[in-house]
């Protein structure tokens, strides 16, 4: 006959069951943002022009932990639901690892996302898009850098002194006020980069934080299933 469950035991059971609810919501939207980050058809621009690889990496690393975390909170309800301990301690496992890579992922966007160093590649790789936008007329350059003087309400690599007084081309200007955008690109496409970066690491802290959580009830209700066994 198969030992009854303790109040106790039953409690972490339900809470091992909503936590993991909770995380293969949050892995969910991982998933989401990961492939909105990859399908952004100026973001792909911005990777092609600038050689920033990373963040594509990024992306791609967010996806396959996103389907993973679905796989993996869905494997960890039914551990605490079938009161298996050799299926919680394969969760508890796993899990630890796709924490150390949840970390990783967000250590990846953060470090390529901050810095003075990483601002002045940016500024100094428009740069050199301006000066290719002005031997290819209307070449990819001259379109990438139109775009990003549009989406970005910014002028030049540094600022608008990257052009020639006479040669300001108009996507430097407001539609709305006419004024030259007073912001360069490399400062406002890091600022553009913070954002994606920002989101997927405040996701990932907070879905680290729930997993932590879980890994401390999953462990708890591992060993008291065990003993269990041993009485029986």
């Amino acid at each position: 006959m198969a030992p009854q469950a303790d109040p106790v035991t039953a409690i972490m059971k339900y809470t091992i069951f909503t936590v993991n609810l909770i995380v293969w919501l949050l892995g969910g939207a991982i998933l989401g943002i990961g492939i909105w980050i990859r399908a952004d058809s100026d973001f792909w621009e911005y990777h092609r022009a600038l050689d920033i690889p990373q963040y594509y990496q990024a992306c791609y690393v967010a996806i396959a932990l996103g389907v993973i975390i679905l796989i993996i909170s869905f494997f960890g309800c039914c551990g605490a639901a079938l009161d298996s301990p050799c299926m919680l301690f394969t969760y508890f496992v796993i899990l630890v690892f796709v924490v150390v890579m949840e970390l990783a992922a967000a250590g990846l966007v953060w470090k390529h996302a901050n810095g003075e160093k990483f601002q002045e590649f940016l500024t100094e790789s428009i740069k050199d898009q301006i000066e290719k936008s002005k031997l290819d007329g209307g070449g990819a350059s001259a379109r990438f850098v139109e775009l990003l003087q549009l989406h970005l309400e910014c002028c030049g690599g540094y600022d608008k002194n990257d052009y020639h007084l006479d040669d300001i081309p108009q996507s430097c200007s407001s539609d709305r006020t006419n004024n030259v955008f007073i912001h360069g690109c490399g400062e406002n496409i890091r600022r553009y980069l913070e954002q994606k970066a920002g989101t997927i690491g405040g996701i990932s802290l907070g879905l680290v934080l729930v997993q932590i959580l879980c890994l401390i009830f999953t462990g708890v209700l591992f060993c008291t299933l065990r003993e269990d066994s041993k009485d029986y």
